[in-house]
């Protein structure tokens, strides 16, 4: 009876509440991690266990042979008898000695290994996570903050399974000395665990002001890294010196960095002051007690091995409660990195691979009343957009920036999910298809599709990286004109692109990394071709010679592509028009034209720019023939 109401009274009690949760939260992060360990490696799991409770246990033993073996040689002064226990008291503390070196070492060497194998698994689940998450995600900054974050803090894992052993350790030899000292004189106990416990709620108030300030400074420290990724790479470098960009960028940097540190900087004094002031209680009580056991020696009711004895128990407790302290710390500071950690893996993805059909080839697509927004925006990029892309005919999206062109493609392949309306393909919403049966449809060229610093065979077939086929890997390279980077390429196909990792590798301009980027798209086996500006970077022969290529590759295929340059559009049979993601117009080039609206005002506007610019360059060199 009397125990409910005390348990009702302190449940009563807010900051109770929030110490049981916080208590039931640690428990089941750590759980959490020694679930992740021992999938990692029960081996070592097991290991590293054995070795935080072994080392405290001898501690322990060590203390009491060393009281026996002075109180026995303080009997023995001057006798010039030596006992045989003398020996097994000695042969004892060289055997625990050598045990704990031993089991130091071997601690050192497992933490390591294990360390290493959790740290590879907690990568390659972080790798995994990030491949398969939304597009929209990575749309969204603040889930940014946290993928960063948690790349930077998935250490922490295998830091407070650690910490968590440590502290199982510590309260192994903080039991055991605070025993030895209670049946010595419990005041001894007591004062040194009284004192010492301010200390240790600082220091783990702090850590989480600490952490939390990280967590708030995280953006800033991303503009900081992003500014000086910006004075590192190639790309910048000439801009940097045509703009004289150089003395801004440091002046940015400055600024995020002193803010930054401004923060940290008073937290940190006030911590350092706080706990200085703390830390010194338990060292004044480790004085007073040894004063008193001094004072028992002399009046003969203590032995020198007690003194010995309870001044290396009074340490080793002070130690105990500060390795406890610092492990709970830790783990209270890595609980919070691995709550953020597990949040990321937790994420949901809108997109779901639910579906359970097989799609073996695409005939049709229909978009039927589709409208999307971005996520996090309020624009309405596509709005009720119906079309129909069927097998029979190649399509051009057609449109100013924005219009909603590469949206449409997104779409397409289930990166973003529609607000509204349906996708068809072959005549069933896309939803129902397994998305990597869908997805290997397509074989796609993005405008903004980069290039890997990797081998030129590597970054052709990563387009399809289950066929490897040396042969079809020349022919795409042909198909894409990249005659001339072969040419440069010195290893052939093992030849690597950038000299990021490798002094010979190939540093090629804009149009001829986007040549090998449709190179990747063409080897690709697929029954959808969709091009999104594939000529945005190419020289006018090149442009002409690949879209060449293409209506000879693209007539067995479902083909789209986009293009703001409507010379491009005589491969299309058919052309759509987009405006602020609406479908304006619709019909082949001629039909269009006729009609004489936005199609017909866009045509006459570059090819009347074209015209004058031909006009300008005949009227040059008819002035040089003139000359």
């Amino acid at each position: 009876m009397y125990g409910g109401c005390i348990m009702e009274a302190l449940c009563r009690n807010g900051r109770i509440k929030r110490l049981l949760k916080n208590v039931i939260e640690s428990v089941k992060i750590l759980m959490y991690c020694l679930k992740l360990s021992w999938n990692a490696s029960g081996v070592y799991t097991m290991l590293r266990m054995f070795c935080s409770i072994v080392p405290p246990l001898m501690g322990i033993m060590g203390s009491f042979l060393s009281k026996y073996l002075l109180d026995l040689l303080a009997d023995k002064l001057g006798t010039g008898k030596v006992p045989e226990v003398f020996f097994l008291l000695i042969g004892g503390i060289c055997t625990i000695k050598i045990l704990q070196n031993l089991s130091d070492k071997v601690e050192q060497y497992i933490q390591i290994i294990h360390n290493e194998i959790m740290n590879e698994k907690l990568a390659m689940m972080l790798m995994q996570r990030s491949c398969s998450a939304d597009m929209e995600y990575f749309d969204n900054a603040e889930y940014y903050d946290k993928l960063q974050a948690s790349a930077r803090d998935s250490y922490s894992i295998a830091q407070i399974l650690w910490n968590a052993m440590s502290f199982v350790g510590a309260c192994f030899s903080f039991v055991g000395v605070f025993v030895v000292l209670w049946a010595a004189k419990p005041i001894y106990a007591l004062l040194l665990t009284l004192t010492a416990i301010p200390h240790g709620m600082i220091a783990t108030r702090y850590t989480k002001t600490l952490y939390n300030l990280s967590m708030e400074q995280i953006n800033a420290e991303r503009k900081k890294s992003y500014i000086q990724g910006i004075t590192l790479e190639k790309r910048y470098a000439q801009d940097i010196r045509l703009f004289h960009i150089g003395k801004l960028l440091r002046e940015k940097y400055y600024n995020i960095w002193k803010e930054v540190f401004t923060k940290r900087k008073q937290v940190l004094r006030k911590k350092t002051v706080v706990t200085i002031v703390f830390s010194c209680l338990p060292g004044i009580i480790t004085v007073v007690v040894g004063m008193d056991i001094g004072l028992r020696i002399f009046a003969g009711t203590a032995s020198i091995g007690d003194y010995s004895l309870y001044m290396g128990m009074m340490e080793q407790l002070l130690s105990a409660f500060f390795i406890m302290t610092y492990s709970l710390t830790n783990v209270h500071d890595n609980k919070l990195r691995i709550t953020n950690f597990k949040s990321v893996l937790a994420s949901k993805n809108k997109v779901l691979d639910s579906g359970m059909r097989e799609v073996a080839q695409v005939d049709e697509i229909v978009l039927d009343q589709v409208s999307f927004t971005y996520p996090g925006t309020k624009k309405c990029v596509l709005n009720n957009v119906s079309l129909r892309f069927r097998k029979t005919e190649k399509t051009v999206l057609v449109g100013v920036n924005g219009s909603g062109k590469t949206t449409i493609i997104k779409l397409l392949l289930r990166l973003y999910e529609p607000d509204s309306g349906r996708i068809l393909v072959n005549g069933v919403d896309i939803k129902e298809y397994r998305l990597e049966s869908l997805r290997r449809n397509f074989s796609v060229y993005f405008q903004e599709m980069g290039n890997y610093c990797m081998s030129l065979y590597e970054n052709v077939i990563i387009g399809d990286a289950e066929r490897e086929d040396e042969q079809a890997v020349y022919k795409a390279l042909e198909q894409s004109c990249c005659g001339d980077i072969l040419d440069k390429a010195i290893y052939g196909l093992n030849t690597n692109l950038m000299r990021m990792f490798d002094k010979d590798g190939l540093e090629l301009s804009g149009g001829q990394y986007q040549k090998i980027a449709l190179a990747r798209c063409l080897y690709r086996r697929s029954t959808v071709l969709v091009l999104d500006e594939p000529s945005s970077n190419l020289d006018p022969k090149a442009e002409h010679d690949i879209f060449e290529q293409i209506r000879q590759l693209s007539d067995n295929k479902l083909t789209i592509f986009t293009s703001h340059r409507l010379s491009n559009v005589s491969l299309a049979d058919r052309i759509i028009v987009l405006e602020h993601g609406c479908v304006v117009e619709e019909g082949t080039q001629k039909e269009l034209l006729e009609k004489n609206q936005r199609y017909a005002e866009l045509y006459r506007y570059q090819s009347e720019k074209f015209n004058i610019s031909e006009s300008k360059k005949g009227s040059e060199n008819d002035t040089d023939s003139i000359d």
